[in-house]
């Protein structure tokens, strides 16, 4: 190339960071400061959802929801009429901590229990005994039995029951017991055992027929419509359900419900609140504590609080 051509070549294309001999390195354009500013972005982003994660899991294993309800019934009798309940399930025999004073703050008349106080996993006994103790001293209280309280050896089971006894707890294993206020009463009744098992079936050979007004404690919340048939098939219903073992479904993404629940599978039916079946209501509490080592994620610990109204909404 002349001088004369080299004079117009640089004229046309005069020199620029375009046309720089190593431009091409960095072909998407952006400075070595635009790509720290990313990097710190990406990293201020992570940390966050870090942060709000480890956040939610403190909150879903340490913070207990009392959540209200309120139950409706023209067979209720009135003596009954504001009459509080609370529900207590699935504690694994966590620590008293806060609970009781969360319990006592509900102003309950009666506690219902349904099921595994202890925990097969990391068994101890006596700080079950300990609670239940602590929860005896509230109000009157009526217990049954979940999987975890069954798969304990027997005389850890007997050693809880005695504990109970002496301190006014009403065991429930697939018995009934009648529960009078004003010159009425209701029965509560309370099973341990699949709606198709002996005990089962012998326990509602012998229950009271007629329209007494029926509140029944069971563990499984699955066996919901099986309570309903058998309590129907021996002349007499099951009005209000307590039940637990769901454990919430251990993870509640929103609008979604729990994920999985033992005895459920994979997005289960029954994890948290009311149900209703016919004129039977289920209430399922996601319970006070956790199993062995499994953690709890947008679930948190949670007391179900029933009051009973005669007459309709």
């Amino acid at each position: 190339m002349n001088t004369e051509e080299r004079i117009n070549s640089e004229e046309i294309y005069p020199e620029s960071p375009e046309n720089r001999t190593g431009y091409e390195i960095n072909p998407g354009g952006l400075t070595g400061e635009k790509k720290r500013s990313r990097r710190k972005r990406v990293f201020i982003i992570l940390t966050v959802l870090l942060l709000l994660t480890v956040g939610e899991l403190i909150r879903s294993n340490n913070y207990i929801q009392a959540e209200e309800f309120t139950f409706f019934s023209n067979d209720l009798p009135k003596s009954f009429d504001g009459f509080r309940i609370v529900q207590v399930s699935d504690i694994h025999n966590r620590s008293i901590g806060g609970l009781v004073d969360k319990i006592r703050d509900q102003k309950p008349d009666i506690i219902v229990i349904t099921g595994d106080v202890a925990d097969a996993i990391r068994t101890d006994t006596d700080r079950a005994d300990e609670l239940l103790i602590a929860v005896s001293e509230v109000a009157p209280c009526y217990l049954v039995w979940g999987n975890h309280d069954m798969d304990i050896s027997g005389e850890e089971r007997t050693k809880m029951r005695e504990c109970c006894v002496r301190h006014g707890i009403r065991v429930l294993e697939n018995s009934f017991v009648s529960l009078e206020k004003g010159g009425e009463s209701i029965l509560i009744a309370g099973t341990d055992s699949d709606p198709d098992s002996r005990k089962f079936t012998s326990m509602m050979e012998s229950f009271p027929k007629g329209e007494e007004f029926v509140i029944w404690l069971h563990h499984y919340p699955e066996d919901f419509e099986r309570i309903i048939e058998s309590s129907e098939s021996a002349g007499s219903r099951a009005d209000l359900v307590f039940a637990g073992h769901a454990h919430g479904g251990l993870i509640r993404p929103p609008f979604i419900g729990g994920l999985y629940a033992p005895g459920q599978g994979i997005f289960p039916k029954y994890t948290s609140g009311q149900y209703n079946e016919g004129e039977s209501t289920m209430f399922v509490s996601r319970g006070v504590g956790n199993s062995g080592y499994t953690l709890r994620f947008l679930d948190t610990f949670h007391l179900v609080v029933c009051e009973l109204k005669s007459g309709k909404m």
